[in-house]
């Protein structure tokens, strides 16, 4: 797979990831530092799972009214409900985990 980043339009442009922060890094001591990427991935990992369940919520409340129309079925069939709600499941108890990791190290 080639590198966009390599490409002569790229570099001309100069075109370059640029992650994105809720809590900015720069400039912190050690430790504001690694309690903002926490906030950071915290943030993120809730939005994201607010998200997903949300769409799932939606699907089931389109697929209920689309039942009496057999050609309109839900947008995710049973696996991908599945595989979404194991995702948000897995994200949350990694983020349960750092959580009761940061409240036992209040250092890290």
């Amino acid at each position: 797979m080639a590198d966009s980043s390599a490409s002569p339009r790229a570099a001309q442009a100069g075109a370059q990831f640029k992650p994105f922060a809720w809590h900015p890094l720069e400039g912190l001591d050690p430790h504001a530092r690694q309690r903002a990427a926490f906030l950071n991935d915290t943030r993120d990992v809730i939005d994201g799972a607010h998200t997903l369940m949300q769409l799932l919520a939606w699907d089931e409340e389109r697929a209920d009214e689309l039942r009496s129309e057999p050609a309109c079925g839900p947008l995710l069939d049973a696996a991908h409900r599945a595989s979404l709600q194991r995702f948000v499941v897995a994200s949350l108890g990694m983020l349960h985990a750092r959580t009761e990791q940061q409240g036992e190290d209040p250092g890290a």
